[in-house]
This record gives C-alpha cells, structure tokens and sequence, in this order.
C-alpha cells in the first residue's frame, strides 16, 4: 500500500512538472509572436534581418510606370545618385533602387532603419514593379562595396610597435611630419580602391601621403578620430582626407570637384 501511494504521488509531481514546462513554452512562443508581430507591423512583410533578402510588398504608394514623382536612389561605383523618373536610370543599376514618396503620411512611413527597395528592371505582370523593405545598414553596405570601401570589420588589428602605443594609438616620433601634406589616404596594402585613390592624385600632380591603418595603430586612431570628428561613419578604406574633407571610399567625382575649387 505505501509504495502505491509512493508511485501515485511521484506521478503527480511529474505531471505537474511537465505542466508547468508546457505552459512556460506557451507563454514564450505568446510573447514571441507578439514581438514578430509588431516589428512585421512597421518592417512589412518583406522586412529580413539577413539584409536584402524578403518577400516582396506593397508600399503604400504606386511603384509603377516611369516612377513619376517619387524619390530614386540609385548607385554605381561612384556612389549614391539621385532620379526622379526610371529614365534616369541606367539600365545597368536598376535592380537595386530606393524609392520613397514624399506624399506619405507619417504614419504610413517605414521605422528608420528600414528602406523600400524596388527592382525596376522589368514590371510585373499585374504592372507595379517589386519591391521589398530592407535594413538600411545592408542596403548602405551595397552602396559602399560597389564603391570598393572595404569593410573595417576585415581588418586585422595593427600590432602594438616599440614607437606605437596599442591602445593610445599615439603618434610616433617623425609622425609630425605627416601632417604638413595636404591629402593623405588612410588604407590598407590589398585595398584596390585604396590604390586607385593613389593613382588618381599622381595622374592629377596632386601630391598626397598613403597611411596603412591595418599596419599602424596611430593611423587607425588618426583616421577613425578625424572621420567622428566631420561626421563621417568610418565604415571602410580607403578614408581621405582631402585637405580638412573627409570622405570614405574613392569617389572620382568628388574629388575632381574639390580639386577643381582648390578646396
């Protein structure tokens, strides 16, 4: 008789204990849905943490025709371009568009963090092209290797040198000489928009100094100090800084610009 009331109550407690584990998971997958659901309400259905992956969507405005009055964003190895219709596309670059409205209500507006992106290379069958929201981050990550900005992220950390503190990232001694030159490109040896930079400035007799930030920890320090300073998101190489503008990535344009205005 005590062993039956023994293995009753051993019985009990365990159905008790996987009760309690069944309703533990219940209300994590409750409160799980709950937060999917009120990221999707913002991101839409296209919004993918992976980047530019996601279902496609609808906007709440038409993505259609020749995209009359909306905002175009696209990109080359030049950078980000502004268009106000699809024939100021390239054909080359219209796979990858940011299109807003300014005629949005701010309600129907996406969380900043996320952008609509359409592929205006064909319409659909039913006639509006596809678009999908994607993380801005990702998107501005295609901007940037299309411009040949290698990511910081793949950069080995410099080693600390006898001239060269690692963590203060001190300048050593004869560094002061550096800072007479006008253009110096912050770098790295197997950049190639790093030596495009550099064979741009020699075609055009503009005389510059090259510092690898993978080699050196005080031109890292240097280049990411003057890059917060102007406002800039040092988020690759080649970083310049054309006599006091800092720009990040080799942009052709710019630069014929600035030198042309002796800026």
């Amino acid at each position: 008789m005590g062993a039956a009331e023994g293995d009753g109550s051993h019985s009990v407690t365990m159905t008790l204990r996987v009760a309690r584990v069944v309703l533990a998971l219940g209300l994590a997958l409750l409160f799980a849905c709950e937060r999917s659901g009120s990221a999707s309400e913002q991101g839409g259905a296209g919004a993918d943490e992976s980047g530019l992956a996601g279902a496609p969507i609808e906007p709440p405005f038409a993505v259609e025709g020749d995209l009359d009055g909306l905002l175009l964003v696209w990109f080359d190895e030049a950078g980000p371009h502004r268009a106000s219709s699809r024939d100021e596309v390239p054909e080359a670059h219209r796979e990858y568009v940011r299109v807003d409205s300014l005629r949005a209500a701010p309600d129907e507006r996406l969380d900043a963090e996320l952008v609509y992106v359409a592929d205006i290379r064909t319409a659909t069958e039913a006639g509006p092209y596809v678009v999908r929201t994607v993380r801005r981050d990702a998107y501005d990550a295609l901007v940037d290797e299309a411009q040949g900005v290698a990511p910081l992220g793949a950069l080995n950390p410099p080693e600390p040198t006898e001239e060269t503190g690692e963590e203060t990232g001190e300048p050593a001694p004869g560094a002061a000489a550096h800072a007479a030159s006008e253009v110096i490109i912050y770098g790295a040896d197997w950049c190639q928009a790093c030596r495009a930079s550099a064979r741009f400035f020699t075609s055009r007799g503009v005389p510059f100094i090259e510092k690898n930030v993978e080699q050196d920890p005080a031109a890292r320090a240097e280049m990411t100090r003057k890059a917060q300073a102007a406002g800039v998101r040092p988020s690759g190489i080649p970083v310049i800084d054309f006599r006091g503008t800092i720009l990040t990535g080799f942009d052709q344009r710019r630069l014929e610009a600035l030198i042309a205005a002796g800026g």
